[in-house]
């Protein structure tokens, strides 16, 4: 890496920023499917300790009222279920591999796909953390209807 830089020679410290983003694009979409197993591996956590909150607490006294509020509530109860499902989908995504027609001398045609997939692999990621915070939103929620109800 001695090549001039900006017309000048390089110094070390461009030298070692240089080396640095190029590792960091040689690692991002790794980076990428490892933060998509550790969400896939928080939302399991999740819905295991939701479904054990519902099961053990008493949700009778609620869901007695008019049918309107009973699905309202069925509803509300259910939703981070289902967006903690989508968030799995959403990981799962990232983790799915495709096939792809590579020409090894042609670096603009690499370049390309590689940005692809991190760039797609980076959008599901995204939209599962943003399902996520979602959740989370409605979660709260749902825990100040139960606590409100006692």
């Amino acid at each position: 890496m001695t090549e001039e830089l900006s017309g000048r020679p390089p110094q070390p410290v461009d030298v070692f920023w240089k080396k640095t983003i190029l590792e960091l694009a040689k690692e991002s979409i790794a980076s990428i499917e490892g933060s998509a197993k550790y969400l896939i591996l928080a939302v399991s956590f999740l819905e295991g300790v939701y479904f054990h909150a519902i099961t053990f607490s008493d949700l009778k006294p609620m869901f007695d009222v008019a049918s309107y509020d009973h699905w309202l509530l069925v509803s509300l109860f259910s939703a981070p279920i289902l967006l903690w499902f989508m968030v799995l989908g959403c990981a799962t995504m990232v983790l799915m591999t495709k096939s792809y027609t590579v020409h090894p001398d042609d670096p603009a045609d690499a370049r390309r796909i590689i940005e692809g997939i991190a760039n797609t692999k980076q959008r599901w990621l995204v939209w599962g953390l943003r399902m996520l915070m979602v959740s989370f939103v409605l979660l709260f929620v749902d825990i100040i209807i139960f606590l409100g109800a006692r």
